[in-house]
């Protein structure tokens, strides 16, 4: 039985709405509950002695560490800035394909782009000055990538002298434990091959290859293979070719950079053996290490986040001292999860996650580890499995996977044998598009504060208010883990609540007056100003997911005079935001803002609602896509290496039976405005139930594609 003690009230300003708080406040009070820590090994209450302690004002080294802290939230912002092509931009060289239907290779073709893959890269590894070959986490399993890191030599100096040299990528490192990571080769002048799967969420938070990439692709020196698809050098510029048999392709490599001569290891000399040990084969374990003990005040030089590396750093310690038991920790996608990762990249430790944390950072698909925690914990063999695994997530993405409710149906459901944390970041707010408008929207702050206030009274929950609590909480769970490792004490699930963490992020809107005068914006106010008319009340407009589009929704709501005809709802899920554009409107019609991944979840439903009956609804539909900007836009979140699918407008097809219930149109820049918003504002008119327009990103608006041919042999 834990004690029950009162704690001083935490120092760190709080948010929430204040009827929810005094009514929170009185139900505690009344049921005589008070705040608490977890159960200690000894099943004290860990929170004890914390108030003999306090937090102290940050001093000059930790007012540095929270500047590197806010730095690293803002490049997190940075990749979301919406930046407008112009009309006339040419784009030249690789291109992702926008896959508006299925597109699969049948065996001759593949045979075909496969032969001039083989024979182009042959050739560049036999003419380059020198090569450089990069194993990415998820061609590990490949026995050719493997072959040439066995075949690497470590007892090599001067590795720049060598023809060919092999190492690791940064996030195979991140799925091994390091207290350390390996020193890294540079790519120079060399031909840059990539074997692997890159991802432009994955590669900002591991802090690796942006710049490699951008130069090689700049001198027509890179190649980048995936499975089905190869980037590469053909003629003058880089060019990508898909359908290709990425086997066949990586054992031309594997051939022609043997004939240059002994391949050499790239992370330094006598290193080879642990880390190959590390990844293929059964390192021998050591001590187990010191759990985290912190003497002394909170705060002054240390950063919240500091804490929380040290806390990666015992746990990578631990997979080290015990090499046969699981330590694995996913990391979610959102701003404080990713400044999380950033600081323990900066610190050099390994994020030790797995091939499905990898897989998840480079898709940054919100919530998705809620999914993993439900698979660790309820399928076998994982659930009898002794391990040591932990989660961090924020509220905001917590909540999109139920993440709260699925952890206590767990606890109680089930009786794995993990040792299992679930860290949350409670900061009351969630949506980084906030950040691109220069202005906080009502619909993305998270009212929950009440809600893990009753919560924390679980006897597997705990609240840290404050560095104090935050640094007890970790020092407890190392105990925890050094004792599970021991075999002294048993599994469990803990949530942990982490307030208080939380970033100055100034606005990064970039240059929006491209945006204010785009042709898209022209488009919004004709066509939204049109199907307003006569409407008695403000028309929603439903969206959710929205870094595509939220600069142009922010000033048509803002400055445009047809955007005060309009009300803005921001489902709370992708699928929330969906259902509601199916339902009963005001005066029957409404707008859905989407992009084409994961903004057409429940479509489906909504599609049967309005096209059900014999009228009174009408549902405009609009689909966004990204921007082709940098290079590392051929690998964005949520779609597969250079290729953007288009499913929306075909899915929508399977639920329209004649012509005149919809209208599917491709906005595609100004030079076909004027056509585009006639055809819509007609359908409006004509009462049509459906409208979809598919906003073409840039590359792919009235253009006229030059031809490139290559013989296969």
């Amino acid at each position: 039985q834990v004690k029950n003690v009162s704690l001083p009230a935490p120092s760190l300003p709080r948010r929430r709405p204040v009827t929810m708080e005094d009514a929170t406040k009185e139900s505690i009070a009344i049921a005589g509950l008070q705040r608490k820590g977890l159960a200690d090994l000894d099943g004290k209450d860990s929170y004890a002695k914390v108030n003999e302690k306090k937090v102290k004002e940050t001093d000059s080294v930790g007012k540095a560490k929270q500047k590197v802290v806010n730095e690293l939230a803002s490049a997190y912002a940075r990749e979301y800035v919406k930046q407008v092509a112009p009309e006339d931009k040419p784009f030249l060289g690789a291109q992702p394909l926008l896959l508006r239907k299925p597109c699969i290779s049948t065996v001759e073709e593949t045979e075909r782009v496969t032969a001039v893959a083989c024979k182009t890269i042959g050739r560049l590894i036999k003419e380059a000055h020198g090569v450089h070959i990069r194993i990415s986490e998820d061609a590990r399993r490949s026995d050719v990538a493997r072959g040439m890191m066995e075949a690497a030599s470590d007892e090599v100096v001067d590795i720049d002298a060598a023809h060919v040299v092999v190492s690791m990528t940064r996030d195979l490192w991140h799925t091994l434990p390091f207290t350390q990571l390996p020193s890294a080769p540079g790519t120079a002048k060399r031909l840059l091959i990539y074997v692997g799967t890159p991802g432009k969420y994955l590669s900002m938070c591991i802090k690796s290859y942006r710049g490699r990439f951008d130069t090689a692709y700049e001198e027509d020196r890179l190649v980048i293979l995936c499975k089905g698809v190869c980037m590469l050098p053909l003629g003058t510029q880089e060019q990508n070719i898909f359908g290709v048999d990425e086997v066949a392709v990586l054992k031309t490599i594997a051939t022609a950079v043997k004939a240059r001569g002994s391949l050499v290891w790239g992370h330094g000399v006598g290193t080879k053996a642990s880390i190959m040990t590390k990844i293929y084969g059964y390192p021998v374990g050591g001590e187990l290490p010191k759990p985290l003990c912190y003497e002394g005040d909170a705060g002054g030089s240390a950063n919240s986040f500091d804490y929380l590396v040290d806390y990666v750093r015992f746990l990578n310690q631990l997979k080290m001292a015990k090499p046969e038991m699981p330590v694995t920790v996913w990391y979610d996608t959102g701003l404080l999860v990713s400044v999380l990762m950033g600081s323990v990249v900066g610190a050099g430790v390994s994020l030790l996650t797995d091939s499905d944390g990898v897989a998840m950072l480079r898709d940054a698909s919100i919530g998705h580890i809620i999914s993993k925690l439900n698979q660790v914990i309820a399928v076998e063999p994982f659930k009898s499995a002794r391990a040591v695994y932990n989660f961090f997530i924020g509220d905001g993405a917590c909540r999109l996977n139920g993440g709260v409710e699925l952890a206590l149906h767990l606890m109680e459901g089930h009786k794995a044998q993990s040792l299992t944390n679930l860290f949350i970041f409670n900061n009351y707010k969630w949506a980084i598009e906030d950040n691109l408008v220069a202005e906080t929207f009502e619909e993305h702050a998270l009212y929950n504060e009440s809600f893990y206030d009753l919560l924390q009274h679980h006897s597997n929950v705990v609240v840290c208010e404050n560095d104090l609590e935050l640094r007890e909480t970790l020092s407890l769970l190392s105990r925890k883990a050094d004792a599970y490792a021991e075999g002294k004490s048993g599994p469990g699930l803990n949530i942990i609540v982490i307030r208080g963490l939380d970033v100055s992020l100034p606005p990064l809107i970039g240059d929006i007056e491209p945006i204010r005068q785009s042709s898209e914006m022209s488009f919004l106010r004709n066509v939204l100003g049109k199907f307003a008319e006569g409407c008695q009340h403000k028309v929603p407009l439903y969206g959710c997911s929205a870094f595509e589009y939220i600069q142009y929704l922010h000033l048509f709501m803002e400055e445009m005079p047809e955007g005060k005809k309009y009300q803005y709802v921001c489902g709370r899920t992708d699928i929330q935001a969906a259902h509601m554009c199916g339902m009963t409107q005001p005066d029957g019609k409404c707008v859905l803002f989407i992009n084409d991944v994961y903004g057409i979840n429940s479509l489906s439903e909504s599609l049967r609602f309005v096209l059900s009956g014999f009228g009174g609804r009408q549902l405009l539909v609009v689909i966004w896509h990204p921007s082709l900007l940098k290079l590392i836009d051929h690998f964005h979140l949520h779609r597969p290496p250079m290729v953007w699918p288009n499913p929306g407008p075909e899915l929508a097809k399977y639920y329209v039976r004649k012509a005149s219930d919809a209208l599917f149109v491709d906005f595609a820049g100004a030079a076909s405005a004027d056509r585009i918003t006639k055809q819509v504002t007609t359908a409006m008119g004509s009462h049509t139930p459906l409208i979809v327009v598919n906003v073409l990103p840039e590359q792919e608006r009235a253009y006229v594609s030059l031809d490139i041919r290559v013989k296969t042999g």
